[in-house]
């Protein structure tokens, strides 16, 4: 049971936690070669962006000063505009100068990005996002994926995946989940960083034990509820052209939600509870040795169709014993048996494919301390979006999906559900 209890989360925590780690481990001077750049979206859309800070007056914020405080999120809308530039350059965070300027945040920033944070500030490693750029004007409405990043990462640390998929014509609606991200910068130039949870003092293995499900599963449902809340606003802003740039142009009723790690748990659990999402994409969330979706007391199953693309992890790689390994494949089939006819098991298996695949930080950190070449990167990206395109594709745009439905790809097994 004590052993239990330290590898619980190790599907919302190590992968990201052993990459920022491999970050922070580098000495300026490891890092000389030319810097990194985020690869020019391949669809025929351009990149613009805007930030909106949302306030959820149904929910308190536990962890405020202020006694009467509301959950508070910065939302950020990815969307395609007519005008497409390989020149474009955008900030990769958002506020990176107002937290260079703090000295807490500055040094958060610089143990998990080294000498990559300077070039973050700078806008040496950039975006191709235009602020506020004027929306396409064709189609009409454009469906949405509403993203969720990793538990002390950054949505933006998304911004190959997201930039394809915006190139390609759809809006993402990524949230910087406040305390579970790394940090959010607010417009009013607040910075709130990630709350960290201590467990406390004198707890037994099965009290530890306890606690550390306790505290999953209030994490999960908070970001669940973030997910949901960004729905429910988009629907209540939709025809508000003042306030929201994107009134009118997206389809309420092509809305999907995408995570990973942890934040693939917040997107299932929303799935689960909310029908008004048409499709599920589950990028590396599974939590062995104990489930790889959120099990809660109401029981509730998904509601859509699923896509969970996962990286090839080796037994001697991951958490527990051979018979508790057993029983998270068990488990893992149960989950997927009882999801909605059209989802899918992806399981990647190309060289250098990990946890934090999924994101940028193997590209920033390309061939250094571990991580893999450049080649090898931008490959396994290409192949994870390829897999999250088509089936968006499918459940969003209505196409075929030739590449989940017949394809072979020596690298990727591909197991229908549902049929």
């Amino acid at each position: 049971m004590q052993r239990i209890t330290h590898v619980i989360l190790i599907g919302l925590i190590a992968g990201f936690c052993a990459a920022f780690g491999q970050a922070r481990n580098m000495q300026t001077e490891q890092l000389t070669d030319a810097l990194p750049k985020i690869p020019v979206p391949s669809g025929p859309f351009g990149i613009g962006r805007v930030g909106y800070r949302w306030v959820d007056t149904s929910r308190p914020d536990q962890y405020s000063l202020e006694p009467k405080a509301h959950r508070e999120l910065m939302v950020y809308f990815w969307y395609p505009t007519s005008v497409k530039s390989a020149d474009a350059k955008g900030l990769y965070i958002p506020g990176g100068q107002r937290m260079d300027a703090l000295p807490e945040v500055q040094a958060r920033m610089r143990q998990e990005f080294g000498s990559r944070w300077p070039a973050m500030v700078s806008g040496s490693i950039f975006s191709h996002a235009a602020e506020r750029a004027r929306v396409a004007n064709s189609p009409r409405q454009f469906p949405v994926i509403i993203f969720s990043h990793g538990l002390g990462s950054t949505s933006f640390n998304y911004t190959c995946l997201i930039e394809d998929l915006v190139s390609r014509g759809y809006v993402v609606a990524s949230i910087e989940h406040t305390y579970i991200a790394l940090a959010v910068w607010f417009p009013d130039g607040r910075v709130v960083l990630r709350h960290k949870e201590p467990m406390p003092s004198g707890l037994t293995p099965d009290e530890q034990f306890k606690w550390m499900v306790a505290h999953t599963s209030d994490l999960i449902s908070e970001g669940a509820a973030d997910v949901r809340f960004v729905l429910d606003r988009m629907t209540a802003e939709k025809g508000d052209t003042g306030q929201f740039l994107l009134a009118g142009r997206i389809d309420l009723n092509r809305v999907a939600a995408m995570g990973h790690s942890a934040g693939a748990e917040f997107a299932a659990r929303a799935c689960q509870l909310d029908g008004r999402f048409k499709a599920c994409v589950d990028l590396d969330g599974g939590m062995p040795p104990i489930a790889a979706l959120p099990e809660y007391p109401d029981h509730a199953t998904l509601k859509q169709p699923l896509l969970f693309l996962e990286a090839y992890h080796p037994a001697s790689k991951t958490a527990g014993t051979p018979a508790e390994h057993a029983a998270y494949f068990k488990k893992k089939e149960e989950q997927l048996q009882s999801s909605r006819p059209g989802s899918y098991d992806v399981v990647l298996r190309s060289p250098g494919i990990a946890h934090p695949s999924f994101s940028d930080i193997p590209l920033l950190f390309a061939g250094q301390d571990g991580f893999p070449v450049k080649g090898e990167v931008l490959h396994n990206l290409d192949l994870i979006e390829r897999y999250v395109r088509e089936f968006l594709d499918k459940n969003l745009k209505d196409e075929n999906a030739p590449l989940l439905d017949n394809g072979n790809v020596p690298e990727a097994t591909v197991e229908q559900y549902g049929r």
